[in-house]
């Protein structure tokens, strides 16, 4: 919970800076830590890929903190996803 909502939290700080236009670089530089989020979403980028699961919010944050993308671009691409049953 508090990494949602405590303004110390280095993967909130990180997210509300991207969402306001800085680079992972930036962002990175300014906050001066380790913010565990960026590798996480990098192994589970890859270990969704091996296992071929479907992770389409972590398939986004990935690629916003990866390859660039735009997080607009990212909510725009989630939420035109077309519905399907989630689960197994």
């Amino acid at each position: 919970m508090l990494t949602c909502t405590d303004d110390q939290s280095r993967n909130r700080r990180m997210g509300l800076a991207l969402a306001s236009g800085k680079s992972l670089a930036q962002v990175q530089r300014d906050i001066g830590q380790v913010v565990e989020g960026v590798y996480a979403a990098e192994a589970v980028h890859v270990l969704a890929a091996r296992l071929a699961v479907d992770m389409p919010i972590c398939e986004q944050v990935y690629r916003i903190l990866h390859q660039g993308l735009e997080p607009r671009t990212a909510v725009e691409a989630l939420m035109r996803r077309a519905l399907k049953q989630e689960g197994i």
